[in-house]
């Protein structure tokens, strides 16, 4: 700016408004280094308060801490977990509503837990002010039988917490159940009418998977479960395509040969059962492989019966599928007969 008034290039008016320009980003860039180290400045108190307090707590009754710092340990690692599974309901439809209930049920676990903490830390501050502003033995007895009461209320709303984890993987594991019975009506047609209508209502409300879904899925089953099983659905795949290009080459060779009409439709007609049924019995598997990924995504353990279960099922249901499909395909491409004309020897 004395460099510009000196050269005398600009009308004074027009300095003051170039300065006032000029001097607005160095505000706002003081004001952000300014707010930096305040907050710099207060998190370093918060910290040194908070360890007066934990170090206070320990002294009087170590368990209260323990307790304590167990509820802040469970916040993060949920926190930590629903952050990941935050677009979970948006990318899996099929399980959205399942998603959604768990989501809403751990949130009002989590709050009604913390609410133990936050009471629980209300009691340890005042606590401590006073040990520093009044009589300390008298805070200490005074404060050494509450610390133990509300060690056992911490517990209690952990239990209550539990119990709602313990729900939640009982949610997990009926969807694991039900996807399961799916993939076993293939190899075993379920009896009553009700597993019936329970097989038929899952196939019918499925909603197709797009590639991106489908893609991810496959490589969940051949990460997280089984790789020979992978190639089993890949073969599926490469089979419905198969099966599509094989009745367009039909398709186009009736054209040019409509007298036979009666033999070629008959071909494309069993092409498409074959990739329709095919397609059908993709999306099934991708269903059952969704539970589990679901079920994994919000906390199942691998190790959860329910889990080993579902491995069974998918290293019988699957090969049988496949093997079904490759047979069907087998009968087409064996179907060409000899006409009876020449059978006989005309």
């Amino acid at each position: 700016m004395r460099q510009i008034k000196r050269q005398g290039r600009l009308p004074a008016q027009k300095r003051t408004i170039l300065g006032a320009i000029l001097f607005i980003p160095s505000i706002i860039l003081f004001s952000f280094v300014l707010k930096q180290i305040i907050d710099w400045r207060t998190d370093i108190e918060i910290q040194r308060e908070r360890a007066e307090l934990n170090t206070f707590v320990r002294s009087v009754y170590k368990p209260l801490l323990q307790s304590q710092n167990a509820i802040l340990a469970e916040e993060r690692r949920m926190g930590k977990l629903l952050q990941k599974v935050n677009h979970l309901s948006q990318e899996h439809p099929n399980h959205a509503q399942l998603i959604n209930q768990i989501i809403q049920k751990w949130l009002l676990g989590l709050k009604e837990y913390h609410l133990s903490y936050k009471k629980t830390d209300k009691e340890i501050r005042r606590a401590w002010i006073s040990y520093n502003t009044l009589d300390q033995k008298d805070v200490l007895k005074k404060f050494e039988k509450q610390a133990v009461r509300s060690d056992l209320e911490n517990k209690k709303a952990e239990k209550k917490y539990r119990r709602t984890i313990y729900n939640i993987q009982d949610e997990l594991i009926k969807s694991l159940d039900t996807a399961r019975k799916l993939l076993d009506a293939n190899r075993r047609p379920p009896r009553s009418k009700k597993q019936k209508a329970l097989v038929l209502a899952i196939r019918q409300s499925i909603i197709p998977f797009n590639d991106r879904l489908m893609i991810k899925l496959i490589d969940f089953l051949g990460e997280k479960i089984d790789p020979r099983l992978k190639k089993e659905v890949e073969k599926l795949r490469s089979l419905i395509k198969k099966a599509s290009q094989q009745t367009i080459l039909v398709r186009n060779h009736l054209q040019n040969n409509p007298d036979l009409e009666i033999p070629l439709t008959k071909t494309i007609n069993s092409w498409i059962i074959l990739e329709n049924k095919s397609r059908e019995k993709l999306t099934e598997i991708l269903y059952v492989i969704e539970a589990e990924y679901i079920a994994r995504s919000l906390d199942l353990s691998p190790r959860d019966p329910a889990i080993k279960s579902m491995h069974k099922s998918l290293n019988k249901g699957i090969p049988f599928i496949v093997g079904n499909a490759e047979k069907q395909k087998r009968i087409i491409d064996q179907s060409y007969n000899i006409g009876s004309r020449y059978r006989n020897g005309k």
